[in-house]
């Protein structure tokens, strides 16, 4: 006799659904290397935002000390790209290194802008990391977008 969710008491119901949706959620994932071959892919456009950000300087602190290392990144936007990608491990510090602020960075884009990443819609991208999720639809990110555009016309 096949069971009927209407008499499956609702905490099971909730542990077969978990157990059925996990290989998915498993599966999309990012590992550090999925995260290190976007870095590659778009090499030219994180060079642009760390020059924008910082001119590349790893040790760079800014906005009163609540930004740090190339990048330039906030300690929620860290928070955030880490529960998005937890294989990125660390400390909020560590983004003093350029690999690891790059995987952050990475990891924070692909999650808010998954599609423009695989479009390689830098003008997007680069209105996310500067006004967050929704930094596209700001209009106080255009400015900031120029930055980096001509930085990316400079490579």
């Amino acid at each position: 006799m096949p069971l009927r969710h209407a008499r499956m008491h609702p905490m099971m119901r909730t542990m077969l659904a978990l157990l059925l949706l996990a290989p998915f959620a498993m599966a999309q994932a990012l590992t550090v290397a999925d995260l290190d071959a976007l870095r590659v892919e778009h090499r030219a456009f994180l060079d642009a935002l760390a020059q924008v950000e910082s001119g590349g300087k790893d040790d760079a602190v800014g906005d009163g000390g609540k930004a740090i290392g190339r990048m330039q990144i906030w300690e929620i936007y860290h928070t955030d790209a880490v529960a998005h990608a937890p294989a990125i491990g660390g400390e909020y510090t560590d983004c003093k290194g350029k690999a690891y602020a790059e995987r952050v960075v990475v990891a924070y884009l692909h999650r808010y802008g998954k599609k423009a990443l695989a479009d390689k819609d830098y003008e997007k991208l680069a209105r996310i990391h500067n006004g967050g999720p929704r930094g596209h639809t700001k209009r106080a990110t255009l400015k900031y977008w120029r930055k980096v555009e001509k930085a990316l016309a400079s490579k």
